[in-house]
């Protein structure tokens, strides 16, 4: 005889009601965060990652301490918009950086290209007919050249 699967509940419904607490905090972390990307300009407002309201503080984080400090330009602006937004008083604003890990998509480093030796050639035999400062510069080239050349293969 299979059993009647039930219904899920709430998590209202549990006694413990900390998951409940966190749920409303996050939930409104996100809304107070709408609310401020609102009023920054749109490159700006890409670099708001999180929020954080404590008592009369609204801590900000981003990922750059250029970004950071762009945001402080806008401080008054978002200090108003959350006032009028929720009930609660803010007096301080503060803006912290934090590292965002890098995604899998960055691209790999460029190698130099090097060219052929018939160009090293070309150089070496241009360095022959040229006055001492120059013919020492398209030696050296020359031979760097080569050099990197032979390393390549």
């Amino acid at each position: 005889m299979a059993q009647n699967a039930q219904p899920l509940k709430p998590v209202l419904a549990y006694p413990n009601k900390t998951i409940a607490q966190l749920c409303l905090q996050i939930n409104q972390q996100l809304t107070t965060l709408e609310h401020i990307k609102a009023v920054l300009p749109k490159d700006l407002a890409n670099h708001a990652f999180h929020c954080v309201f404590n008592n009369k503080k609204l801590l900000i984080y981003t990922d750059s301490a250029i970004w950071a400090t762009q945001l402080r330009f806008y401080g008054k602006t978002m200090l108003t918009a959350i006032g009028s937004a929720t009930s609660a008083p803010v007096s301080v604003l503060q803006v912290k950086v934090i590292s965002i890990p890098a995604t899998a998509t960055t691209s790999p480093k460029r190698r130099p290209v090097t060219p052929p030796q018939k160009v090293a050639d070309e150089i070496r035999n241009n360095s022959l007919m040229a006055t001492d400062p120059l013919k020492q510069a398209l030696d050296k080239l020359s031979s760097t050249l080569g050099r990197l050349q032979s390393g390549s293969n």
